[in-house]
């Protein structure tokens, strides 16, 4: 039998490299990212996984949303001026940018 709780101990780290930070005063879910596009989609599917408590596996493929590759290819590509990205998936209002940053809020129902 597999476990498939997803818990929140993500949240007690200190917020920096590979660690998911909650602003309880806003309500959002915060991750940083390489600038690459492998780590730039784990990192969106970690974060809305964490803010939906929800394993990433059962989420539905961001491909579906999306396309994970035209999103990492603006995000990541040398750029003068910064660019952000947003988009709902599952629930939730993301938020991508080429600063590295994800911002994950949970939609009201």
């Amino acid at each position: 039998m597999t476990d498939t709780t997803h818990s929140h101990t993500a949240l007690s780290r200190p917020f920096g490299e590979d660690a998911i930070g909650h602003d309880p005063t806003t309500g959002t879910y915060h991750a940083r990212f390489d600038v690459d596009s492998t780590t730039t989609v784990v990192t969106i599917v970690e974060t809305v996984a964490t803010a939906t408590d929800q394993n990433p596996t059962s989420l539905s493929p961001l491909f579906e949303t999306l396309d994970p590759e035209a999103l990492a290819s603006l995000v990541t590509s040398a750029r003068s001026t910064s660019i952000d990205v947003s988009f709902t998936y599952e629930g939730c209002q993301v938020t991508v940018s080429s600063h590295g940053t994800v911002v994950v809020e949970p939609l009201k129902d």
